[in-house]
């Protein structure tokens, strides 16, 4: 990505501080944006281990950087994530820690839990998702869940050929009116979700996930909207081709019969046990109130900006080989605005040591539910 005014300023404070691109004659790697995960992946065997990862607090530096780790870790490779303000990646710099890895859990599973289900991939995993690939074969095996391939095209040719009732559009437009939103925006939105729901009923699926971000070039809209009406209506739906957290959001829907948010940590303290979480769909039946919104990334589109409760939730993740799961209980602190980050933002506050979550994580997005199950979670899964 281009480095902008910011960052610039952000390595000039870590030059001032004593930093240059290497500590100790290795490389420093500073992750400026999402989307960066791809080129890490070209270029990292140029360098030697360990790598030195650093992300910042805004433009989904944090997300990209998991993923990285995840990739690393995997590979049996070293890696040490420093994360935060710039004070705090300077203190962490100069003091690299081993962190534990205490909310990190063996899958263990002694049943198939999602025996018979059909779980759609439209497109594959978006490129950035380097950590989160799966074998089909051990889902069948360890899930018993079936994933079925789409065809993009057909995805494409099914919203070319969607009819939305305009009524329909302005009555939407009326009821969520902002300054970003239009009627015409609504409308393709509207056209994505229809070709969405023929393709889940055409393949008989109980989820899908789908390579969203094409869509930013081919259609000029996003499938948020979407993703916020598939979900709350019982049909698990996720962005960026993540099947890690299309099986995980399954398994809420499973064990609670619940929605679930998938969503970017983009901000850890670990002092404070904090952590913003945040993403540009949720599902309706989470929010308290919602508002659209252009989607954040690219600025078209709609993004779906919930207002969730404060109130207790519990964060999990599968890894992508069905070897590892993440579970831990937090709580919903407040729902924030912040303009650097994905439409709806939340704080969450945590008592179990969040340096698992830097030190191990298991690919990029977490998945948040209402209710505290950790305990529950541990004894099926674990």
């Amino acid at each position: 990505p281009i480095v902008e005014r910011k960052q610039m300023d952000f390595l000039f404070e870590l030059g001032k501080a004593g930093f240059n691109v290497t500590r100790g004659g290795t490389p420093v790697f500073y992750i400026e944006s999402g989307g960066s995960e791809e080129k890490f992946k070209l270029i990292h065997h140029l360098y030697k281990e360990p790598y030195y990862i650093i992300s910042t607090s805004s433009d989904n530096s944090l997300p990209a950087s998991l993923e990285i780790v995840s990739y690393l870790t995997k590979r049996g490779e070293k890696a040490y994530l420093i994360h935060g303000e710039i004070d705090e990646i300077i203190r962490g710099l100069n003091d690299v820690k081993e962190r534990k890895e205490a909310s990190i859990y063996r899958l263990n599973l002694k049943s198939k839990l999602l025996e018979g289900s059909r779980l759609g991939v439209l497109g594959k995993p978006s490129d950035w998702l380097i950590a989160s690939t799966v074998d089909y074969d051990v889902v069948k095996e360890k899930l018993g869940a079936e994933l079925v391939n789409i065809p993009y095209d057909e995805f494409l040719d099914r919203i070319d050929k969607a009819v939305v009732d305009d009524e329909d559009s302005k009555l939407f437009a009326s009821m969520y009116k902002t300054d970003k939103v239009s009627e015409k925006e609504i409308n393709l939105a509207m056209r994505i979700h229809k070709a969405l729901t023929e393709i889940v009923d055409a393949y008989k699926l109980d989820a899908i996930t789908v390579r969203c971000f094409d869509l930013l070039s081919t259609v000029k809209s996003t499938s948020c909207l979407s993703f916020a009406y598939l979900n709350s209506m019982g049909t698990v739906a996720t962005c960026e081709g993540d099947i890690p957290a299309m099986l995980s959001m399954m398994i809420v829907r499973k064990l609670f019969n619940e929605s679930s948010f998938q969503c970017n940590p983009s901000y850890v303290n670990e002092v404070k046990n904090y952590m913003i979480l945040a993403h540009c769909t949720v599902p309706f039946d989470m929010c308290l109130t919602y508002h659209l919104d252009t989607h954040f990334e690219s600025g078209i589109g709609i993004g779906v900006k919930g207002e969730l409760n404060e109130e207790n939730i519990t964060i999990l993740k599968l890894s992508n080989d069905l070897t590892e799961f993440m579970v831990m209980d937090a709580k919903i602190g407040e729902n924030l605005a912040k303009n650097n980050l994905c439409r709806t933002q939340i704080k969450v506050r945590i008592d179990a040591d969040l340096g698992s979550l830097l030190a191990h994580p298991l690919g990029n997005h977490l998945i948040v539910f209402y209710g505290h199950h950790a305990e529950t979670i541990k004894k099926i899964l674990g």
